[in-house]
């Protein structure tokens, strides 16, 4: 018998998990193991008592291995897992918007003197004006409830805009079109890499290279493993998914039934860790950060909003907001008169908790520590 019961591999942690100082974060590794063994934690002898062990370790570097080793007559055995030192971790926000293409076509259609004319982005400038808020828009290629929109549409007459803005808006990839629903779960890597590129290249167009931020959800959060490399080989360090109890009926009722399967095929073992005690996991064998959000706007009234943040734990360094852009348009069959009103409620209640915002693909969700 050998087992770490205080931590599990891939757990990410901070200055809440142990004593931090800028050249290691020491925590204490608590254990079981069968009484008579000699065991050492990273070579460290452990303080035993009958089957129960500790020893304190120091974590310096990004990803650390840690090694609890038994030894007694009847072999030898180890035990390793990797966790993540979130180093200099702090509050921070994100806020993302998946299947973006309505604000795109508005301004396309409308041709107005700045982006900011139209009511969406308008909206967002407010709001950021007010909170400093961040906002990342996950594009599709096309706009498959209007048919007469695709991303090659956009003029470029708006670049230097959104280069003006681009520290607090920014556009990436989520979808070359909403339908069908899960589009790259079981899609290979090649499919995926030319969907991703032809919107990388059209935002690359129209807005600059700089206003593009590797994505931090495929559409519905669903492709293989094996496909990660796509999204690596293009700087997606970081992935965020619903996981557990996701509403995924295209109808979207309160009737729909809550399924597990919005999560890039993980295990309901990572499920349960990130909805329950995440909400960010690293992932060893992709080298990836998973996380799975706090709210998500279309689902969520502004009560509801409060009532999360109200039990929000302090110890919680990583809020990440969501919603879907097309709730907030009038003509969208299921469109939610105060959406974007529960957006600024969101943004509110970060900046309230404390949050600073941040772009959650970078670094460590948001904490670039390890990049300075």
């Amino acid at each position: 018998m050998l087992e770490i019961t205080n931590l599990r591999d891939g757990a990410v942690l901070n200055r809440y998990n142990g004593t931090e100082t800028k050249e290691y974060l020491e925590i204490k590794i608590e254990g079981l193991a069968d009484p008579q063994a000699a065991v050492t934690v990273n070579g460290v002898p452990a303080l035993r008592c009958d089957r129960h062990f500790s020893a304190v370790v120091r974590l310096t570097d990004r990803v650390n291995k840690i090694t609890a080793a038994a030894d007694d007559y009847y072999g030898e055995k180890s035990l390793t897992i990797t966790v993540l030192w979130d180093k200099n971790s702090f509050k921070r926000c994100h806020f993302f918007f998946d299947d973006c293409c309505f604000f795109l076509r508005d301004i396309t259609r409308l041709k107005p003197a700045s982006i900011f004319d139209t009511m969406f982005l308008g909206r967002l400038k407010q709001i950021h004006e007010k909170y400093n808020s961040k906002f990342l828009l996950n594009l599709f290629f096309t706009d498959d409830h209007h048919k007469d929109f695709t991303l090659a549409d956009v003029p470029d007459c708006y670049k230097g805009e959104f280069q003006a803005n681009k520290e607090w808006l920014q556009l990436s990839f989520h979808a070359r079109s909403e339908f069908p629903d899960r589009p790259y779960q079981h899609a290979d890597s090649e499919k995926l890499a030319a969907d991703f590129d032809e919107v990388y290249n059209e935002v690359c167009r129209f807005a600059g290279p700089e206003c593009f931020t590797p994505p931090l959800v495929l559409h519905w959060a669903m492709t293989n493993p094996e496909n990660f490399h796509v999204l690596k080989e293009r700087g997606t360090g970081c992935l965020s998914g619903g996981y557990l109890g996701c509403v995924v009926s295209v109808s979207e009722k309160a009737h729909s039934v809550a399924v597990a399967d919005v999560g890039y095929f993980y295990e309901q073992d990572v499920a349960h860790y990130l909805c329950d005690s995440g909400p960010v996991m690293y992932d060893r064998k992709y080298d990836i950060v998973l996380g799975t959000g706090m709210v998500c706007c279309n689902y969520d009234d502004i009560p509801t909003l409060q009532k999360k943040f109200a039990v929000l734990p302090p110890t919680q360094d990583i809020v990440s907001l969501m919603t879907h852009e097309q709730y907030s348009y009038p003509d969208y069959f299921n469109y939610i008169p105060d959406h974007l009103d529960r957006v600024e409620e969101a943004c509110r209640l970060a900046a309230e908790y404390g949050c600073t915002p941040a772009w959650f693909s970078k670094g460590i969700w948001g904490n670039e520590s390890w990049n300075e």
